[in-house]
């Protein structure tokens, strides 16, 4: 009886801590569980509208110009989607990303999912950008005639900003202007439970909203244009004037509603911290852009566009 005793006492010793070891590859310690919540740093093709120059490629010019997007020249081939001086740039290839899978533009940005169940998420990622440039006035320059040194100040009516090389340099005016990008994408996915513990792929739906804005004010700039009076009719100074009393400020937006499908997968490092790529098989997008000039008529143009395997992106996370 003693020894069937000590027998049984020795396997619960053996099997209890066998029983109480973690199981590494369960799928239960690598997944995600109801409750749960997880913080994402998104690497990927670039969700904004084009930067390029700061977004200033949307701003209405000032010359007298058509207002659109794209090259004012009337000789520039319009078949390459940048327009000319009567046809728009195609809003596809100046405003929008293409996303696809050689896309090199890179965004960062930051997601948050909350798990329903151990299958099904809420989540929602965005980023934001947002630039103030002051103007700057002009400041005309000074030039010394080489011959006596004698002092004079450049007309910048009749004179280019550019003095010589002795003189006190022109300063350039810069325009003033405000820019804001935004981009903000809710979805919900489906984790799935794969033979590797540790790997996990998910299918999901997501909506997007995305917005370029930027706002613009001309300084003094020292640029003039000519009058009704000539220099030689005794009015000198009435001649030129500034060509600053003539502009308006000005201001672009643009605002894109999408959605779509996503797919990625995650590969757990350890409890909680996994790394993953994500794409998305399937995206639509519509686009709308408003340009302005004060006291003109404002200018709209829209693109649809339809993707596959856009915004390809990498993932580092944690789950807790």
């Amino acid at each position: 009886m003693l020894k069937r005793l000590s027998i049984l006492i020795m396997t619960i010793l053996l099997v209890v801590p066998a029983m109480a070891q973690p199981q590494e590859g369960c799928e239960c310690v690598f997944g995600p569980k109801a409750g749960q919540w997880q913080f994402n740093l998104n690497v990927g093709a670039g969700q904004y509208f084009n930067d390029f120059t700061g977004l200033y490629y949307m701003l209405p010019d000032e010359d007298g110009t058509a207002t659109g997007i794209g090259i004012d020249s009337q000789e520039f081939d319009v078949t390459y989607g940048l327009g000319n001086a009567y046809i728009s740039g195609d809003l596809s290839t100046l405003l929008t990303n293409s996303g696809s899978l050689n896309y090199t533009l890179k965004n960062y940005s930051v997601g948050v999912k909350y798990f329903l169940t151990d299958h099904i998420n809420l989540n929602l990622s965005g980023a934001y950008i947002l630039n103030m440039q002051p103007s700057k006035a002009f400041q005309e320059g000074e030039s010394f005639e080489m011959a006596g040194l004698n002092f004079r100040t450049l007309d910048v009516s009749i004179a280019d900003a550019v003095v010589e090389p002795g003189g006190i340099y022109a300063q350039k005016a810069i325009l003033g202007a405000v820019t804001n990008r935004l981009m903000v994408q809710l979805g919900s996915e489906y984790y799935f439970y794969t033979k590797n513990q540790r790997i996990f792929p998910y299918l999901g739906v997501f909506g997007q909203f995305k917005m370029a804005r930027i706002e613009s004010f001309f300084p003094y700039t020292g640029q003039y244009i000519p009058t009704d009076y000539a220099a030689g009719e005794g009015y000198p100074d009435m001649a030129f004037e500034e060509v600053d009393l003539y502009r308006a400020n000005r201001g672009a937006q643009a605002l894109g509603f999408g959605g779509g499908i996503n797919f990625g997968i995650e590969y757990a490092l350890l409890e909680g911290l996994f790394i993953g790529a994500e794409v998305a098989p399937v995206c639509y997008q519509y686009t709308l852009l408003h340009m302005e000039v004060g006291g003109q008529d404002p200018y709209y143009a829209s693109n649809h566009n339809l993707r596959a395997f856009a915004f390809p992106q990498l993932t580092i996370g944690v789950r807790f």
